[in-house]
């Protein structure tokens, strides 16, 4: 008779335990949103979708318009939705709720294929593709995600991520394989992410970051040898560039915001913020977000949040101190005990927020859609730190996850005591 532990490592290590994890993630992503498919339109979806007669008539016109304007991959997709089932609301949850699972496959994938690179792979192989279920599940099926999932029009996170991962995975299968069609991929689906929602900006400098950590194993110079892709990134820039202007007077977001809000009670008044009040106002609305994830009640698509004045009023203070510290200690952890992944998944969710919280205005100084990218991050961290310290808890011995080799360096502490006992011995 073959072992029980065998016959499960037989499992783990066969090559359609990738397509077993799809269709678990698919499975319980459905049925955690099928109460969701009849939603009805609300707020944006209105002048978005129902009064929007461009998407209404597939036009050569209406097209090169949709193309020509803001966010065109989301309005493209609005277009087809329209074509294909009108306003059936049916139809349009049927996309999200696709495109949501779809984004689900691309975190296990890029989990795992972070936890197995040659850097990581000692530490993580024997756990990696249950962590990266694991971080897929949390994402699948996280309350947060329901405002980005079920609110139709907020499908500009959903596609907008679906390409900002793509691109990622596509890089590194370039780093990994030296082979330039990849990184030409990743910069064509960096265009697309660019196209579907402006915060993807930051996908350079996610992947540059990546790059080092992950990829290059902290060599600066391989990843400077990649200097090419970088500017083909940056290039992506574009259909953000053309589009918005942060200085447009009356607008929703930007620096000149001097119109009265006639939003809803969850929006501040426009001229209350300024970069300096957003700020600080962020400064509390991202400890409200890391509540959500790991606390998830008294969710609202509207929120009424007070908007900080000063630095040194209560909470924000507090605030500030709480963001330098989990900050100063993922790098405590990247510089003095050689962690990778929770210190990477920090940045992420640090670095990916930041265009919409950080110091340039939007009327509404809060969204749990803003989560919806953002949140893998810390997820990747949660895994990363739940599997340490449940080995600990377990007393299984294991080694450390440490800084990679860079030229030659001995970075594990213990292969230094060894080779101080060995030059003493000597």
């Amino acid at each position: 008779m073959i072992p029980a532990e065998a016959k499960k490592h037989a499992f783990y290590d066969r090559k359609y335990f990738t397509l077993a994890v799809f269709g678990l993630i698919t499975v319980i992503t459905i049925i955690a949103y099928s109460n969701t498919f009849t939603a009805s339109f609300h707020f944006d979806d209105i002048p978005s979708i129902t009064d929007n007669a461009t998407i209404k008539q597939a036009s050569a016109g209406n097209i090169f318009k949709i193309i020509s304007g803001a966010r065109p991959v989301v309005y493209l997709s609005i277009m087809l939705n329209y074509q294909l089932s009108g306003l059936n609301v049916v139809g349009w949850h049927v996309f999200n709720i696709g495109t949501h699972i779809a984004n689900s496959f691309l975190v296990y994938l890029f989990i795992l294929r972070t936890l197995t690179v040659a850097s990581l792979k000692a530490r993580y192989a024997g756990q990696a593709k249950w962590m990266a279920l694991f971080g897929a599940l949390l994402f699948a099926i996280h309350p947060i995600q329901t405002e980005s999932v079920t609110y139709i029009i907020t499908r500009s996170e959903l596609l907008a991520t679906f390409f900002y991962l793509g691109a990622i995975l596509l890089f590194s299968s370039g780093a990994q394989t030296g082979k330039g069609r990849y990184y030409w991929a990743s910069f064509f689906s960096a265009v697309l992410a660019m196209g579907s929602k402006e915060w993807a900006v930051t996908l350079p400098a996610v992947i540059l970051l990546y790059d080092y950590l992950i990829l290059s194993e902290g060599n600066i110079r391989t990843v400077l040898s990649r200097w090419w892709v970088y500017i083909l990134l940056m290039v992506s820039w574009w259909p953000v560039l053309r589009t918005m202007n942060l200085f447009a007077a009356g607008s929703t977001v930007g620096f000149n915001m001097s119109a009265p809000s006639s939003a809803a009670s969850g929006a501040a008044p426009r001229k209350a913020l300024t970069a300096g009040t957003y700020l600080l106002t962020s400064f509390n609305v991202i400890w409200t977000y890391i509540r959500l994830l790991f606390l998830p009640i008294n969710q609202n698509i509207d929120y009424d949040y007070p908007v900080a004045r000063t630095l040194f009023e209560f909470p924000t203070l507090l605030s500030f101190i709480g963001h330098i510290i989990v900050v100063g200690a993922a790098f405590w952890l990247y510089k003095k005990k050689g962690w990778i992944v929770i210190p990477f998944g920090v940045a992420w969710f640090y670095i990916t927020l930041s265009p919409v919280q950080s110091f340039v205005p939007v009327m509404d100084v809060i969204f749990e859609h803003r989560l919806y990218l953002p949140s893998i991050g810390l997820f990747i961290a949660f895994i990363a730190a739940y599997e340490a310290l449940f080995m600990r808890l377990s007393g299984k011995t294991w080694e450390e996850e440490k800084k990679p080799r860079v030229a030659g360096v001995v970075t594990s502490r213990k292969e230094k005591r060894k080779k101080a006992k060995k030059l003493v011995a000597g």
